[in-house]
């Protein structure tokens, strides 16, 4: 079933904007969240957004991230995924900023951080590393409702909302062997230990509920 339900919304999110589909499969899941026949809780994640984690099975997950302006302030951090990501904007705009990072020992102006996850938890340990690096802007993508971007394991990137407006997508992720989650940071950063903030079951059914209404999600509770 998990692997029936990833790969029904990667298909749905290939096609083209006119075509039905996932705005109506999303929908729907988010109408099971709200009336709470799908049981899970939204986070607060750390880079600003809400995720509701709609699957987690081995090496896929798919997550409804629900961007609120006001409380975005985080989402600009340089960071890098463990998986490959595919992401699908549901309603709002996003703009998604490729990196380039380059090791730079004489001037490095931040260091590579490992962030381990424990998802059962909601705990990220951020560990400094000895990498020293110095980044530059590369392609800039903005997307907006409809429309999917990419990224590869590994690829550093940075999310902005380019109008300050509630924005959110779905994002379908596999788990690649070899690269690390990797935050950039201070020089002199030392380890953190960031405890995700799990919502209760009326914010968690407030945010479903408000996601599915502005994607034009069926709910009738």
């Amino acid at each position: 079933m998990s692997d029936d339900l990833f790969t029904t919304l990667d298909r749905a999110a290939g096609r083209t904007a006119a075509e039905p589909g996932l705005d109506t499969l999303v929908g729907g899941l988010l109408a099971q969240v709200a009336c709470g026949t799908r049981a899970l809780r939204a986070v607060a994640h750390p880079l600003g957004f809400y995720c509701l984690p709609v699957l987690r099975d081995g090496a896929l997950g798919v997550c409804v991230h629900v961007f609120d302006p006001a409380s975005a302030a985080g989402q600009r951090e340089i960071h890098c995924h463990s998986w490959e990501l595919k992401s699908s904007v549901l309603y709002g705009r996003i703009g998604n900023l490729r990196i380039g990072v380059h090791d730079e020992s004489a001037r490095p102006t931040h260091r590579a951080y490992e962030v381990h996850s424990d998802p059962a938890a909601g705990v990220d340990e951020v560990r400094p590393t000895a990498r020293l690096v110095r980044w530059e802007p590369l392609e800039e993508q903005t997307s907006g409702r409809g429309e999917t971007y990419t990224l590869r394991a590994g690829e550093f990137h940075a999310t902005v909302l380019p109008d300050g407006s509630p924005t959110a997508t779905v994002v379908l992720g596999r788990t690649v062997p070899g690269p690390v989650d990797v935050l950039l940071g201070p020089l002199d950063g030392a380890a953190r230990r960031v405890v995700r903030r799990l919502c209760d079951a009326d914010r968690t059914a407030r945010i479903a509920r408000e996601a599915a209404r502005r994607i034009g999600g069926r709910f009738d509770g």
